[in-house]
């Protein structure tokens, strides 16, 4: 009899310790791995980034761009979303403001072309637009600033990879006193950078 008492009290401690282990997680358990089966496909096709973000020199690569200002320095001036500061070799600094982001192969007002177009550009990457808070002109810009011997007002930038893998840079300065996209902005000039 003694010996059926001590094995129903077995069994309950064995029903009681199996029970406590369903309602426990063993932390010494690895969670199960998920075998991943298809290929990551959420990348971008034209590796391009917001200016002023990893990348600040830039080296003037087009006529306009050695002739107007030179190479390039860019920089935010406090976070991400403030001003952005376009420090350019020639003794122009363009103190801007970012306003919008839109489709490269959107219209820009100029001709019925695109921004892509008039920036020379990659039509799959995105444009960001700026208003132009200051713009500080020396003596030392022979050229004068990016519109010559008129005010900039906006300017449409786009950094993106080329074709053979190089970091590009491209600006389109306007005289015009609205806000891109408008008709006829008043184009001034586009320029552009590769990455130093």
């Amino acid at each position: 009899m003694r010996t059926l008492l001590l094995a129903a009290m077995a069994g309950l401690s064995l029903l009681a310790a199996g029970c406590n282990r369903e309602n426990q997680t063993d932390q010494t358990q690895r969670p199960r791995a998920s075998t991943v089966v298809e290929p990551e496909t959420r990348v971008d096709v034209v590796p391009q980034e917001e200016p002023a973000v990893a990348r600040s020199q830039w080296r003037a690569a087009s006529d306009a761009a050695r002739r107007v200002s030179g190479n390039l320095r860019v920089s935010l001036e406090g976070v991400r979303g403030g001003p952005v500061i376009f420090a350019f070799a020639n003794g122009i600094t363009i103190r801007a403001q970012p306003y919008n982001v839109v489709p490269a192969d959107s219209r820009s007002g100029v001709g019925g072309q695109s921004f892509a177009a008039v920036l020379a550009g990659d039509p799959r990457v995105n444009v960001y637009l700026y208003r132009v808070i200051d713009e500080n002109v020396t003596r030392s810009a022979a050229q004068g600033g990016l519109c010559g011997e008129e005010r900039t007002r906006y300017m449409a930038v786009s950094e993106f990879v080329d074709s053979s893998g190089r970091w590009v840079f491209k600006i389109a300065a306007f005289r015009g006193t609205e806000a891109l996209p408008v008709v006829d902005p008043g184009l001034c000039n586009a320029y552009a950078y590769i990455a130093q």
